[in-house]
């Protein structure tokens, strides 16, 4: 500085003074990255490429969200992170086990991955299958025809796709091809068509593979269309999944089946039979402690506009509306006095995503919009 100051004898006070600001200035604040912002609301780093950063620490529950565009973590009501893709609507997990990774499929069946711990992520150029499930830590599965389940390890960045089991199903002559409707808990849950198909698709008979033992049936489902909407508890012992009794291609009736891993089974119809009503689960999901949860719409036969979508559960022997009655895709507690919810858009109830919001008392503050599934992110142990 000294040096810099012998040279600039000549120029003004004010000048000196403005030579000297800026040289403090870029000492102490280097340009900022592409990838980061000043603005408190942007995400954080999200490339993989992008240099070693320190986060600060959570201020509240995190929350994993995917969007038609990303996936991302909120902090409170602040987006911290976020991976962009093409993702599709779906019924898969977006959490692992271990709350470490936000993960995905994209559109082209490939697999976006975001570190909830540093905020860094990316798409990784690996086909999955058409469902992804979890295994334990910070496994991902899915099933690759004609018998095998594969996993992937998102913990380690070099890391490829290995065979996790092979699963041979009993015969059954004439059987569709198996796939995988949720993995969770040490527990994957397999469906297939093994009788002549419904003009709908179904009847599906599911099948639990828990362990290198042979998979123990779960029975053939109760309904025309197969099952595309299912939930395992945290620990993998007890399936929920909602059926779909189509009456013509405009309307059905609904009905959520709860089952342990002997195939004792309960069923739930969601709403009292009206033939001029129909009935269909819109998402289902299984917090980390308490019931099964769902959403249901309901709609006029042969009438395009859909009621907006009501939150169920399942209580004990019963199922009935949340309290207090909630219209939402999907909610998540996330402290007390503060949930996040799944908004549906007004001009078009049977859409599968809609806005986030975070509610807090009589306030929803808006997070981002077209999302179809959020997961409160459990610390790591």
């Amino acid at each position: 500085m000294r040096i810099l100051i012998r040279r600039c004898v000549t120029v003004t006070l004010f000048a000196l003074l403005a030579i000297l600001a800026a040289a403090c200035s870029g000492l102490q604040s280097p340009p900022a990255s592409p990838s980061s912002s000043a603005d408190s609301t942007s995400p954080r780093v999200t490339s993989p490429f992008d240099p070693t950063t320190t986060p600060s620490a959570p201020a509240g529950p995190l929350l994993a969200y995917r969007a038609a565009d990303e996936i991302g973590v909120v902090d409170g009501t602040t987006k911290i992170a976020t991976v962009a893709g093409p993702f599709a609507p779906s019924n898969d997990l977006i959490t692992t086990e271990d709350g470490r990774f936000v993960f995905s499929r994209t559109v082209d069946n490939h697999v976006g991955i975001l570190d909830v711990a540093n905020r860094r992520g990316g798409i990784r150029q690996i086909p999955v299958g058409p469902t992804l499930g979890t295994a334990g830590g910070s496994t991902i599965v899915w099933w690759e025809q004609p018998n095998r389940l594969m996993s992937l390890d998102l913990a380690a960045p070099d890391a490829t796709p290995r065979p996790m089991q092979t699963v041979d199903l009993p015969a059954a002559p004439g059987a569709g091809d198996p796939r995988l409707i949720v993995a969770r808990g040490g527990t994957a849950v397999l469906a297939r068509v093994e009788a002549p198909p419904s003009p709908f698709g179904g009847p599906d008979t599911l099948y639990a593979v828990r362990g290198p033992g042979a998979p123990t049936s779960l029975g053939q489902v109760d309904a025309n269309s197969p099952v595309t909407v299912a939930r395992l508890s945290p620990d993998g012992g007890s399936l929920a999944y909602a059926v779909y009794r189509a009456t013509n291609d405009a309307c059905g009736t609904a009905a959520v089946v709860q089952s342990d891993a002997d195939g004792n089974q309960q069923t739930f119809d969601v709403a009292a039979t009206d033939p001029a009503a129909g009935f269909r689960i819109t998402k289902l999901w299984w917090p980390q402690q308490g019931p099964p949860k769902l959403s249901l719409t309901t709609w006029r036969c042969g009438q395009p506009q859909a009621a907006p979508p009501v939150v169920w559960q399942l209580t004990g022997d019963h199922i009935a509306q949340v309290a207090p009655p909630t219209s939402a895709l999907q909610t998540t507690e996330l402290a007390p006095g503060q949930r996040a919810l799944i908004l549906p858009h007004s001009d078009g109830y049977t859409d599968p995503a809609g806005a986030l919001v975070v509610e807090e008392s009589s306030r929803r503050i808006p997070v981002k919009d077209n999302v179809d599934a959020i997961a409160l992110i459990q610390p790591s142990p």
